[in-house]
């Protein structure tokens, strides 16, 4: 299990750095617009940037935390899933109980995703809020090895916490564009004001010496709405790049781990071989779920989405069957190993 291991902890310290980059690239945001604010007086003040910067932070934390607490809803209602009862589905609910005492986590709630396509993910807060979605269409053509192969997947998912860093991301993300949104708001807002200003002073003819208080209010609001347009052109797509290499990585690991749980390269390599032979699309998966799912979700014409192609959100279907084939050995040295001990 040596290379297996070794796969783990390669990938952990790989999202651990990516994470990292992800609060340095809000700081860097936060520190941008406190730059803003403190070229306003007469001499720089470094104190009003790291106050702004320190405050993006928090309000990012705050943020982020709301967000994951109800990310499971957020999720669900946005994919069009149905929360299912053990009554519903027995055999589905059957494998994710056993991979689920396996990896010592508690049941997840399971949800039915109304889908063709082949698909499914895992999200919740950590593996007490946990869930599974998986798609009518994956249901139908997986069998139990297979089906067994991406629940075990998924059951990674929830024991890794990567449902957690996965809602942090997509929250610090949102978080992003909606400051970049908000000072653009705001810029346009402070713009307006100065134009009813000036029309104001213009009806009275002592008030000229408030014309180049609405001119500095015009030029702080351009400024405010350039600044906002710089962090939606160039800060979302660097976070969103960074929550792709996340999503990358922690795909890696989530296949090592699941075949951990079922002791089954196969399964998962033949659920894998079923995903690469099926281009249907997905009418509910975005940019934000997308990366979640096992597989990137085709979009209406049949094709990954350009904006996650670009950032390959999910290593190549080809990339991680190999990969699994290479740890086949891993298991079928240690099955040996048992029988001759049995013997």
């Amino acid at each position: 299990m040596e290379t297996i291991n070794k796969q783990v902890s390669q990938n952990r310290r790989r999202t651990w750095f990516v994470m990292a980059a992800f609060v340095v690239v809000v700081a860097i945001i936060g520190f941008l617009i406190g730059c803003i604010f403190a070229s306003r007086e007469e001499t720089f003040d470094m104190q009003v940037a790291l106050y702004t910067m320190a405050g993006f932070l928090t309000a990012a934390a705050i943020y982020a935390v709301i967000t994951y607490m109800g990310v499971t809803n957020i999720l669900m209602r946005g994919s069009g899933a149905t929360k299912l009862q053990e009554s519903d589905d027995p055999q589905l609910f059957n494998i994710i109980s056993d991979l689920a005492m396996a990896a010592n986590v508690p049941m997840p709630d399971v949800y039915m995703i109304n889908e063709e396509a082949p698909n499914a993910f895992a999200t919740g807060r950590d593996p007490k809020h946990a869930a599974v979605a998986v798609t009518v269409g994956l249901r139908k053509m997986m069998n139990r090895e297979e089906l067994e192969g991406v629940i075990a997947h998924e059951i990674s998912h929830i024991k890794n916490y990567d449902i957690r860093v996965s809602s942090i991301t997509v929250a610090l993300t949102s978080f992003i564009a909606g400051a970049g949104t908000f000072l653009i708001i705001a810029g346009i807002g402070l713009m307006r004001n100065a134009s009813w200003m000036s029309f104001a002073d213009d009806r009275d003819s002592d008030s000229k010496g408030s014309w180049a208080f609405v001119m500095g209010m015009v030029a702080f609001g351009a400024i405010i709405w350039l600044g906002g347009w710089l962090v939606r052109i160039i800060g979302v797509p660097v976070a969103q790049v960074l929550q792709f290499a996340v999503s990358r990585e922690r795909e890696s690991l989530a296949d090592v781990s699941g075949v951990n749980l079922t002791r089954d390269p196969q399964g998962l390599i033949d659920a894998l071989t079923v995903l690469k032979n099926d281009s249907q699309p997905m009418k509910h998966a975005n940019a934000s779920s997308a990366a979640l799912y096992i597989n990137e979700p085709k979009n209406k014409s049949g094709k990954t989405p350009f904006v996650l192609k670009m950032f390959d959100t999910h290593p190549p279907l080809d990339e991680r069957i190999d990969r699994l084939k290479k740890l086949m050995g891993d298991y079928s040295g240690s099955d040996d190993q048992n029988n001759d001990l049995n013997q």
